[in-house]
């Protein structure tokens, strides 16, 4: 987990601002210790990511390689009613979740809070989307 000084709420009505703080790895707050993460890898200038489940483990570290995965769950920001919400796009079908908070360290998105995890270094320096890789 990555613990913030001075957390605070990012406004749910800028899109902008929800897209970058969503950027990064997270995890359940009631699995801190979980071998898989939250991947959200959201394009610098585009509203959609995967929402890529990840194993968390010291052979990816070392390798610096993830597994193949197939049809992931796409997440797209939309703004309805004023608030921006994900949409999620699957083989199954589409749902549009609102997230009901979003700070620095945790978001809660269907009655889950997640808190902002570490995640992979060699992946935040891989600047696919087009924002700085800050290292």
């Amino acid at each position: 987990m990555i613990i913030i000084e001075n957390d605070y709420e990012i406004d749910l009505t800028e899109l902008d601002s929800v897209r970058e703080n969503l950027n990064g790895f997270w995890v359940p707050e009631n699995q801190i210790d979980a071998e898989e993460i939250l991947w959200l890898d959201f394009h610098k200038e585009k509203n959609s990511a995967t929402w890529e489940i990840i194993p968390y483990n010291e052979e990816i570290k070392r390798t610096k390689e993830l597994p193949m995965t197939s049809c992931s769950t796409i997440a797209g920001l939309i703004k309805l009613n004023g608030k921006i919400q994900l949409e999620f796009i699957g083989l199954g079908g589409s749902d549009t979740t609102e997230i009901k908070s979003l700070t620095k360290t945790k978001f809660k998105l269907d009655g889950i809070t997640y808190l902002r995890h570490k995640g992979y270094g060699f992946l935040k320096t891989w600047n696919v989307h087009g924002y700085e890789s800050k290292k």
